[in-house]
């Protein structure tokens, strides 16, 4: 199934708002669910360098094993569950690649070159068990109105806890919208109404790349941040028509990866360096000038550019690239740009 979802990182200083929030709504209430998972891959990151993830989590009494990889677009991420059954001798569970079928089984042949005709399960690919999360998430299903029309019904999903890599542990405080029902738009919508109640700043980058990250750091010993994001090439959704219009959304999908997967490096703030990632991320944004947007957003586009490439160096010195990364400004104009994704390709 394709999932339709957005994460968001959440100000230390908006955190008992946003639990409050949370709570006020429907199932909110409810005691959070357990959710702890092992991750896999193979010591050389195939399903990492591709953007997808492989886990196997304990869903309070359930085990679930899901497979994520990359979607038709920077809103879409393509998500196969299956349940797993209990392990013999109370061994803990190993993911079990047979289970998946369809596009999640291509996926898997593809990103991690493995033969399901000789190797059944999935035993000779190599995989590792390279990280774990420990998170309590607590949730509430709303439904979403603008301009007095019900736009669909979206789950939020706010997550708390580790993630964890040999003696490593990073914190987890997020908050995902993802859409249950109706259209794509409803999650923008929802998450412009709690980017601005509670300043939170949208994260293009996934649980599974943050933990992979912290494994390769637990594993070499020292912070291993990934490099940035350089160009994408454009590539129309397969079976779409080459169309100027399709062509133009595949343009707008890749600037818009480029942008946000480095801005949301240059927001975790974790080095005083983020030159190659502010210079990456002015890149996408000069790519997005180049395309037919309206003036509005060509002209919050340009700003944004503008803040970041003339002086990468001198943002860098201080705290002023992480701010504007974070900055509610520059999530809503994230958003304001993917929802020109959602419109109707000819």
């Amino acid at each position: 199934m394709q999932e339709i979802e957005l994460k968001f990182q959440i100000p230390a200083d908006a955190l008992d708002a946003v639990r409050a929030a949370v709570a006020a709504l429907p199932g909110g209430e409810a005691p959070p669910q357990v959710l702890q998972a092992a991750y896999f891959d193979t010591p050389d990151r195939k399903l990492a360098r591709a953007r997808a993830a492989l886990r196997v989590r304990r869903e309070d009494d359930e085990r679930v094993q899901t497979l994520k990889a990359a979607g038709v677009n920077a809103l879409t991420r393509l998500e196969d569950n299956r349940t797993v059954p209990p392990a013999a001798d109370g061994q803990a569970p190993w993911p079990d690649l047979a289970l998946h079928e369809g596009e999640a089984r291509a996926a898997l042949m593809r990103d991690l070159a493995w033969n399901p005709d000789t190797d059944p399960q999935g035993a000779q690919t190599g995989l590792q068990a390279l990280y774990r999360t420990d998170i309590r998430r607590r949730r509430a299903r709303v439904p979403v109105t603008a301009a007095g029309q019900t736009l669909g019904t979206v789950e939020l999903a706010l997550d708390e806890g580790w993630i964890e890599a040999g003696t490593l542990r990073r914190p987890v405080c997020e908050l995902e919208i993802e859409l249950v029902d109706g259209a794509p738009a409803a999650v923008l919508a929802a998450a412009r109404d709690w980017v601005t109640a509670h300043g939170l700043w949208l994260d293009a980058q996934t649980k599974a790349h943050r933990g992979d990250q912290l494994a390769r750091e637990a594993a070499c010993g020292t912070p291993s941040p990934v490099p940035p994001v350089r160009r994408r090439t454009p590539s129309p959704r397969p079976g779409t028509p080459a169309t100027p219009d399709a062509r133009r959304v595949a343009a707008l999908n890749a600037a818009l990866e480029q942008v946000g997967l480095n801005l949301s490096e240059v927001a975790v703030g974790e080095t005083s360096d983020v030159r190659a990632w502010v210079r990456a991320a002015a890149v996408g944004l000069r790519r997005l000038q180049w395309l037919a947007l309206p003036d509005d957003l060509t002209g919050e586009v340009t700003a944004l550019y503008r803040a970041l490439r003339p002086a990468p160096r001198q943002l860098a010195s201080g705290n002023e690239a992480v701010t504007l990364a974070r900055s509610t400004d520059t999530t809503l104009l994230q958003l304001d740009l993917l929802a020109r994704l959602l419109q109707p390709v000819a």
